[in-house]
């Protein structure tokens, strides 16, 4: 590839591969509002937390909803059960029903909400007969992949960013579904996305995933571009109790044992291989999918099909930082999003 396409797509250390110990650059105002004002511009933040009540919910603030045409703003969440069955709820705000602040996380989207209280995070959502209330409590610091984009054009001016302000926390609160209030406590995740342009055209799908243990807490992306010659965007980032290990975009992935989705002709990898060698930290990760949780075909935004997918799988984790081996094996939630 050309030079400057190359450093678009590696744009989290400004056109490089790039690693960084013990980092401390996020800043609170990296999860208040990007405003912008072109029609293509998105944002939003994203929540999930599993509880020890086998109960996992995930909530949404698309202050401009990327996957709608027009974009408009939307508040979406689903809660699951442990028997497996959902409950979700989406709902549409209009423009004036509508606020968030730039110097820290605080959103409002009709009678909904999110705020950055300082010392955690707590949020409300209701929509027809359910509703979620929580506080998220960091157990790791908040994290930002060197500039935090994932793509940055300076002749276009297009960008495409992500930081993840609570990587791992503790999570308590409450769900309810018609009469039935359900107490909630547990571990979360947050993250926040916003961009000037519809990333579809630079990117054609992505891999996430993230891991929580006692030991350790990985967030991992393989963001893949629509162009085959471009270089694969992968942050990952590896923490131990409240410190950040290694920031990085310096992660390989092999993708391997491909199933054929029969509703829609895609086909999906089944296995992933990650590992990455960076200042001092070596990691192998092994990823084993064992069932499809959710699946939606997104709203009919292009003249194509969007999906997105939600996995459940078997993880073996090996790590050695600074010559001290570790590991651990367990299962986790992962996704594939199509676009």
């Amino acid at each position: 590839m050309e030079r400057l396409p190359k450093e678009n797509y590696l744009a989290i250390w400004n056109g490089r591969w790039g690693a960084e110990r013990n980092p401390k650059n996020y800043r609170r105002e990296d999860d208040g509002a990007h405003p912008d004002n072109g029609e293509d511009a998105y944002e939003w933040w994203y929540f999930d937390a599993s509880f020890d009540n086998g109960y996992h919910a995930v909530v949404t603030f698309h202050y401009r909803n990327t996957f709608l045409r027009p974009m408009i703003p939307t508040v979406q969440f689903m809660i699951y059960r442990p028997d497996g069955t959902q409950v979700a709820r989406y709902e549409a705000c209009g423009n004036d029903e509508i606020s968030a602040g730039r110097e820290f996380c605080d959103v409002r989207m009709g009678r909904n909400w999110v705020r950055d209280c300082g010392d955690g995070y707590e949020l409300f959502m209701a929509i027809k007969d359910a509703s979620v209330s929580l506080r998220f409590t960091n157990r790791v610091p908040g994290w930002k992949a060197a500039t935090g984009y994932l793509y940055r054009d300076e002749a276009s001016g297009r960008v495409s960013g992500w930081v993840v302000p609570v990587p791992h926390g503790e999570v308590e609160g409450e769900l309810r579904i018609g009469d039935e209030t359900i107490p909630v406590k547990g571990t979360g995740y947050h993250d926040h996305n916003w961009g000037n342009y519809r990333f579809h055209e630079t990117f054609h799908s992505w891999y996430w995933g993230r891991i929580h243990n006692e030991a350790w807490t990985l967030v991992y992306g393989w963001v893949i571009p629509r162009d085959p010659a471009a270089p694969v965007v992968s942050p990952l980032l590896i923490a131990r109790k409240g410190e950040i290990v290694l920031s990085t975009n310096m992660l390989r992935a092999e993708l391997a044992d491909p199933e054929t989705d029969t509703r829609t002709g895609k086909q999906y990898m089944k296995s992933l291989k990650l590992d990455c060698d960076a200042k001092g930290v070596v990691l192998s990760l092994d990823v084993r999918t064992t069932r499809t949780i959710e699946f939606m075909r997104m709203p009919k935004a292009h003249p194509w099909d969007q999906y997105y997918y939600r996995f459940l799988a078997d993880y073996h984790l090996k790590l050695e930082v600074d010559g001290v081996p570790s590991s651990a094996s367990g299962e986790f939630l992962h996704e594939l999003m199509i676009l």
